[in-house]
């Protein structure tokens, strides 16, 4: 049930989120949730979009760096302590970065760990919903 994350490694300079959005426009490919993280040198623009394979191949295309993975969505309420409680069920999984995927009544934290299946058996297992890549790509 692990959803596809594009990653893009891109230069830490001025315009290059700018190039990666106008591919994704042109292409026809939504974006649901990003994170940005840099260093002194490059960016890593981490990006869960409507379609990853066509995401990753025009970017691609266009001398971009930009890569697949698998990560997991887990859909927790809107409420105080939820997140809490996710990390909780999780204190034996390394959780490499997450961020929220969106915000309504439910929010859905995207996470990287290791052992997806073991992680997400336990997600299930706490009563937590996971999402696929339909529900994201939505």
């Amino acid at each position: 049930m692990a959803v596809k994350q594009v990653t893009v490694f891109i230069g830490n300079k001025e315009g290059r989120i700018e190039k990666v959005t106008e591919v994704l426009k042109a292409n026809g490919i939504n974006i649901s949730s990003l994170s940005l993280a840099e260093s002194v040198d490059f960016g890593l623009l981490r990006l869960i979009v409507s379609d990853p394979e066509k995401a990753k191949d025009s970017l691609k295309a266009e001398g971009l760096s930009a890569r697949l993975s698998d990560v997991i969505a887990v859909e927790i309420s809107n409420a105080p302590g939820s997140l809490h409680e996710l990390l909780t069920a999780l204190k034996d999984y390394n959780i490499e970065y997450m961020y929220v995927l969106s915000a309504s009544d439910k929010a859905s934290m995207i996470m990287k760990i290791k052992d997806i299946e073991g992680a997400e058996a336990t997600i299930l297992a706490a009563g937590f919903g996971i999402l696929t890549q339909s529900d994201v790509s939505k």
